[in-house]
């Protein structure tokens, strides 16, 4: 092949290659999507072969040189990047967190529509029948209730505040894996994680309202309930997300697609975990205090849901998860 016809021949390659390689380095994250940064990979590996021929066949010219840079560019554009890993955390949870929590909204939306449906479903059956509240909190506790006393009130008097705080952190961490790992069995074990822990508050709501002792209850739930409930339906959206790359049709790859939803899952269910280690704290040392009001409960609670949500929703230059690498 003469030098007129591997120009002529080869030169669009080298122009797209060239046109998405800019694309790339004027975008501020360096993120591209994934056929894009399968397509430039592709092209990189064409413009290395017709760099090696050219070099051989017809060094010195301008197609030889131009090729050059364009194959150290791309290594520069191909080759990772390996950020401080405070700064890449620090990156995920300012701008990444948000925009993976906005792409999995539908996700999260099914799981929050399965809680309420059962935590309804658990509110009419025991209110129906008290025999489903023994099924959740036990004979004894069942008796405080008739006596007018709840099985709360004795947490502190059990255990410190500190080890009740590290207990309930590590179980609602534990609750949340459960909920995003059980996406791995094709949503089975999520859905039944919300099902049960609906189905647990509904029959909770209905015995303390029967025995009179829902304000209570409500006192005690104040601080960390509606956090608590929040962040345990996004677990389970992150176990529906993975769900949904196993299930969902699309006319990519199988590997493709999950892979896509796994790592959106990943990162869902990542960004949940500091919160609950601050719930934890809150419901070892506020929620079971006598001398906090109602109110200030109240306010705590609500204000730690709005941070939450003010956060996970904020606007994001992102386009999906992490700026570049993730950890």
């Amino acid at each position: 092949m003469d030098y007129r016809t591997f120009r002529i021949r080869r030169e669009s390659d080298w122009n797209a290659f060239e046109a998405l390689s800019e694309a790339a380095r004027r975008s501020r994250s360096h993120a591209l999507h994934f056929e894009e940064l399968e397509r430039l990979a592709a092209l990189h590996r064409r413009v290395i072969a017709d760099y090696a021929h050219a070099r051989t066949r017809f060094p010195g010219t301008e197609t030889t040189r131009r090729l050059r840079r364009l194959v150290f560019a791309g290594h520069r554009l191909l080759t990772t990047r390996h950020r401080p890993v405070l700064r890449r955390l620090a990156t995920f949870f300012v701008r990444g967190y948000p925009a993976t929590f906005r792409a999995c909204l539908p996700a999260i939306g099914t799981a929050v529509a399965i809680f309420l449906l059962m935590t309804a479903t658990g509110f009419v059956l025991t209110v129906a029948r008290e025999d489903f509240a023994y099924l959740i909190l036990g004979p004894q506790a069942i008796e405080g209730l008739r006596q007018g006393t709840l099985w709360t009130d004795s947490l502190t008097s059990v255990m410190p505040p500190e080890l009740l705080s590290s207990r309930i952190a590590t179980n609602n961490v534990s609750v949340a894996l459960t909920a995003w790992a059980g996406g791995a069995l094709w949503g089975l074990l999520t859905t039944w994680v919300l099902c049960v822990n609906g189905f647990m508050l509904g029959a909770v709501l209905a015995i303390t309202l029967r025995y009179a002792l829902l304000g209570d209850l409500l006192d005690f739930i104040a601080a960390h309930g509606p956090l608590e409930l929040t962040l345990i339906t996004v677990a389970a959206g992150a176990g529906l997300e993975l769900a949904r790359g196993m299930i969902v049709a699309d006319v990519r790859p199988r590997r493709t697609v999950l892979r896509e939803h796994a790592r959106r899952s990943v990162r869902l269910a990542l960004g949940v975990v500091p919160w609950l280690v601050v719930l934890g704290l809150v419901e070892g040392f506020v929620s079971p205090r006598d001398d906090i009001g109602p109110e200030v409960k109240a306010l705590v609670g609500l204000a730690l849901l709005a941070a939450f949500l003010v956060w996970a929703l904020s606007t994001s230059p992102t386009r999906d998860g992490f700026a570049g690498n993730a950890p």
